[in-house]
């Protein structure tokens, strides 16, 4: 959970439907630089900085009233990687800690200077890969950088903001809406771990309905089986949610084209990514964009392209898409509806700052 909020985190996020504003205005990172209208009232000027292990991400905001309630508006987002090498051990230096409060101040001294929020409006949030000595070492020199304390996720806290961020909550069928996130799972897909979660409905002792979370972290290769097995509500769930860089990497390099907010997939996907992963990785990572008729689209493409193999190397892309065959064959994902949450890192980032806002 966050460490300097109160508990109950993931009943505060209930009812924020926040991917439909991802969705309806801005699906990525070059799209949406334009700093707000020197006009705007400061109350709706709001900013937040994830710092992850290997990245520090930054949303601007601005947040308005209307009489259908708040209207979100993401003006920009981007996101840096530190510069130093991580140790192979993923500890890292007193140099690395370094670099990520550094990318952390210039980011929030972005946020202020050509975005004109206010300093005490950008909300930090450190995620849970840091831990131990490096996120008190971190906290220590965004303190010394930036003049603010950062809010930690545990694992269970970052899987609920995620479930709450990326499963829309109503689908619509036959004319008619439905809960969508009582059929729904989500799989955030890591190198060496796979953490889940869905939120189900139930009666409180006042007769009220509210939703909970069951979370999971295990091991890719830990008991992942056993854990679907015994668990119904994860078996009887539909539709899944994927997320993770590796997720990521698959619809990039086979779909390059393709940028829908919520991507289909199939279980023949993962075996076509497995496949060439294993057999021709290099070939994989460079997919031909010459077809994509459409200039900004296939600079977009090309950008994605180019940012997946600055993160995976041929022998770590195959790594990974052996990670995600082994997970859609302990979970059985052939006989689910698999969609990719495009914007799933961002999604995480405007939900906790919503939360801040609210309080």
């Amino acid at each position: 959970m966050l460490s300097r909020t109160p508990d109950g985190i993931a009943k505060m996020a209930i009812g924020m439907a926040l991917m439909s504003l991802l969705s309806s205005v801005c699906g990525g990172v070059a799209r949406c630089q334009t700093p707000p209208a020197t006009s705007a009232d400061p109350k709706e000027l709001h900013g937040g900085i994830e710092i992850a292990l290997r990245s520090v991400r930054a949303i601007a905001l601005r947040v308005s009233t209307n009489a259908e309630g708040d209207n979100i508006r993401i003006t920009y987002s981007e996101q840096i990687n530190p510069s130093t090498p991580l140790p192979k051990d993923d500890k890292p230096t007193t140099e690395y800690i370094r670099d990520l409060a550094q990318a952390a101040q210039k980011l929030s001294e972005k946020l202020q200077r050509d975005f004109s929020i206010p300093q005490y409006q950008i909300y930090l949030l450190g995620l849970s890969d840091l831990m131990g000595q490096a996120r008190d070492d971190l906290a220590k020199e965004v303190q010394n950088k930036i003049g603010k304390e950062i809010m930690f996720l545990d694992a269970k806290g970052e899987t609920e903001l995620n479930i709450a961020g990326n499963i829309p909550r109503r689908y619509q069928s036959d004319g008619k809406s439905y809960d969508n996130r009582n059929i729904s799972l989500l799989l955030d897909i890591g190198a060496t771990n796979i953490r889940g979660g869905y939120q189900q409905l139930s009666v409180t002792s006042q007769r009220r309905a509210e939703y909970d979370y069951v979370t999971w972290d295990i091991p890719i290769n830990g008991p992942l089986r056993a854990e679907y097995s015994q668990n119904p509500g994860m078996m009887m769930r539909r539709k899944v949610y994927l997320m993770g860089n590796i997720v990521w990497a698959l619809a990039a390099l086979l779909y390059p084209a393709d940028k829908q907010d919520f991507l289909p997939l199939t279980i023949d996907d993962i075996n076509n990514f497995h496949y060439r992963a294993m057999t021709d990785p290099d070939a994989l990572l460079n997919p031909d964009l010459s077809k994509i008729r459409d200039e900004n689209a296939r600079k977009e493409a090309r950008k994605g392209r180019e940012a997946i193999k600055a993160i995976y190397t041929p022998r770590t892309l195959a790594a990974g898409a052996e990670a995600l065959k082994i997970v859609a064959t302990e979970l059985n994902l052939a006989d689910k509806r698999l969609i990719f949450a495009r914007n799933s890192n961002w999604a995480r980032l405007l939900n906790f700052v919503r939360l801040q806002i609210e309080q």
